[in-house]
């Protein structure tokens, strides 16, 4: 079984290469995977809100998990 490039096993040591890294790491990602991830975290963040949606918003497209 091949190993994943993108799989990073090493975390960087306090904030210091942090923002590059992640940066590196986002570029990775496909279209798709960022659609995926982005999904993903407004799905979180509707929850963290307690299922209030902000005036405005966009509504999510898929109830909360």
């Amino acid at each position: 079984m091949r190993e994943d490039p993108r799989d990073e096993r090493e975390w960087e040591r306090g904030w210091e290469g942090h923002e590059l890294a992640q940066r590196r790491r986002m570029a990775r990602l496909t279209l798709a995977e960022k659609l995926e991830w982005l999904e993903s975290a407004q799905r979180l963040v509707f929850h963290l809100r307690g299922g209030v949606r902000p005036a405005g918003g966009a509504e999510p497209t898929d109830p909360p998990r």
